[in-house]
């Protein structure tokens, strides 16, 4: 099927060569994404079918391709889960394999990350997705707008508006590089 369908551009490579490049740059993202929204057969399945409309729209992908795969892989995967229904079962196992008891040496951290983790668990999935494509996936605001199919005022308006609720969860006055209760420092970086 890929050798019926590489065509060879004047001074440029084949559709094949772009799709194998495009893989090897960010099928690891790509499925670290996957992984921490499902488990890991689910994320391999829809890593698959990610790339399958990637090479199927190979003339379309955009010069920076991160957020536009992740956009694929986020819708791919709403797809899967609202015909398996594994939604709750991920936000519990999350929620298990981050408790911790206070009197361990040195778990302090861990305790923070876990109150932020209960925190975002709290959250509509929306906000969850739009902190989680800043903070954790780490990327510009340009490409998480692309990856929830938004433009970037609207992402950016999202982004306020997801942070604020979660400052309300936790109680705190503000979630900056460094603070007390940040799981991943990022989010400030990308507004």
């Amino acid at each position: 099927m890929l050798g019926s369908r590489a065509r060879q551009q004047p001074s440029g490579p084949t559709d094949e060569q772009r799709l194998e490049e495009l893989f090897r740059a960010h099928a690891d993202a790509v499925l670290n994404f996957l992984r921490h929204r499902s488990d890991h057969e689910t994320a391999q399945d829809v890593l698959t079918e990610t790339f399958l409309i990637a090479w199927r729209k190979i003339g379309e992908i955009p010069p920076d391709p991160r957020g536009w795969l992740y956009g694929v892989a986020r819708r791919v995967l709403a797809n899967h889960v609202r015909s398996q229904g594994r939604t709750a079962a991920v936000v519990e196992r999350l929620q298990a394999e981050t408790r911790f008891a206070r009197d361990q040496s040195g778990i302090d951290n861990a305790i923070d990350r876990h109150d932020v983790l209960a925190a975002l668990a709290a959250l509509p999935e929306a906000d969850r997705e739009v902190l989680l494509l800043a903070g954790w996936y780490d990327l510009t605001g340009a490409q998480a707008a692309q990856a929830l199919g938004c433009s970037h005022a609207a992402y950016a308006v999202r982004l306020h508006r997801a942070r604020r609720r979660l400052r309300n969860i936790l109680g705190t006055a503000t979630i900056t590089r460094g603070g007390p209760a940040v799981a991943h420092p990022a989010w400030e970086a990308h507004s």
